[in-house]
């Protein structure tokens, strides 16, 4: 069995950098890999060779990865560093006066980097593999204290200002959105929510875009969706003593230094349903798609009153109307041309068009873009988008729209 000490030592370390500075991408050499297992055991060799692909992977994900040490499956489930460190600044905005955070359940320590860039921090996890990584990740080029404590989150004697928790949502190796199926569930949860306001100054939930949390729970706390790199990536619930920043729900996206490229807040109370956005029932010159945090946050509907659109079809989440804008939230289209479903029109007016670079978008029909692609076969040196449009629960057919982005 694997040394848990082992794996943060300066051997393992040492032998770590000096097979990345000999590894061109994640191909090790036979000829390497014998070497290695010459000199450690098949468990020490597998973590030492795993680490050049991981960190790899990591690169687009975290500032550090180069240093940072991972496991496959914690690398899937930690939060980006960018992500991380806007939660982290979060804190600093909704409670200046914060100095330690506990981070629940903290994995391989991706929040906790972030956390220990500003606080002192302490994390909690129960694999004790991943304590030795989380303590070496959070203690990358910081100079706060780091704690890790290996035990049950659930059982935490908490002494700290603020905590931030990830409860696991695939520890029986399926992915949950309930949050009474999280482990810790619903009661772990309620318990450090009624802590708020008396010896904690405010929580973070990390949960799933698509979870689902108590109607109790949101009228407490504020709901943010966070997109990174065009994908929304967690659902945070924030809960604080703050009364004004309680029962709302906010979409973003962040960039790469953890900076808001967009934001969009809408209070729960006035939550607004497809049945409140008018029909138009056609395409006038643009069209609007609503960002991934959008739709992911239920926050279609809200945003498109917002700023005066129409459904093209009832309840599918394209928009239209007859201005052009940069809209906050969304992506903006001008219709060059409106189109049949038919596969055979479209692919003729491809051709036609000289369109080889083609970016195809759908909702409501039964097809993917991957399938579209290889009927049409388009070929040519212009570019434009092709957006299918319709609703299966519809009489009214689908529409494909040639496009551009505005």
């Amino acid at each position: 069995m694997l040394d848990h000490n082992w794996l943060t030592s300066d051997e393992a370390l040492n032998a770590i950098a000096g097979l990345s500075a000999e590894t061109t991408g994640a191909n090790i050499r036979a000829k390497t890999l014998m070497r290695l297992r010459k000199q450690f055991s098949s468990e020490q060799t597998h973590f030492i060779a795993s680490q050049i692909g991981l960190r790899i992977q990591a690169t687009t994900r975290f500032a550090l990865a180069a240093e940072m040490l991972f496991t496959d499956r914690s690398l899937q489930q930690t939060t980006d560093g960018a992500i991380a460190a806007f939660k982290a600044s979060l804190i600093s905005k909704l409670a200046p006066q914060v100095k330690h955070v506990t981070d629940l359940c903290c994995g391989m320590g991706g929040d906790l980097q972030a956390l220990a860039a500003r606080y002192n921090v302490t994390g909690v996890e129960l694999d004790p593999q991943l304590c030795h990584l989380a303590k070496h990740n959070a203690t990358l080029n910081n100079l706060n204290t780091v704690e890790i404590i290996t035990g049950d989150a659930s059982q935490s004697r908490l002494n700290t200002d603020w905590v931030h928790i990830d409860p696991d949502r695939r520890y029986d190796g399926l992915r949950h959105t309930d949050v009474n199926s999280l482990q810790p569930g619903g009661e772990t949860l309620e318990q450090l929510i009624r802590q708020v306001g008396n010896s904690l100054q405010g929580l973070s939930v990390k949960l799933a875009p698509a979870s689902i949390i108590a109607q109790h729970w949101q009228s407490q706390c504020q709901l943010y969706w966070i997109q990174s790199r065009n994908e929304c990536r967690q659902q945070l619930a924030v809960f604080t003593c703050d009364n004004a920043r309680q029962n709302y729900r906010t979409a973003l996206a962040i960039d790469q230094s953890a900076t808001p490229k967009w934001e969009f807040s809408y209070p729960n109370e006035g939550l607004r349903n497809s049945r409140d956005v008018p029909l138009k029932g056609s395409v006038d010159k643009f069209l609007y798609e609503p960002k991934p945090a959008i739709l992911a946050g239920q926050l279609a509907p809200s945003w498109a009153l917002s700023h005066d659109l129409q459904y093209i079809h009832s309840g599918v989440a394209y928009f239209t109307s007859d201005f052009a804008s940069k809209l906050s939230g969304g992506t903006c289209y001008e219709i060059l041309e409106e189109l049949p479903f038919d596969l055979k029109k479209i692919k003729r007016h491809l051709k036609q068009h000289d369109i080889g670079r083609l970016e195809i978008k759908k909702r409501g029909v039964d097809t993917t873009p991957e399938q579209l692609r290889k009927k049409l076969k388009p070929r040519g040196k212009n570019g434009a988008t092709l957006i299918i449009a319709g609703n299966p629960h519809s009489e009214k057919p689908a529409r494909a729209y040639i496009a551009k982005y505005l």
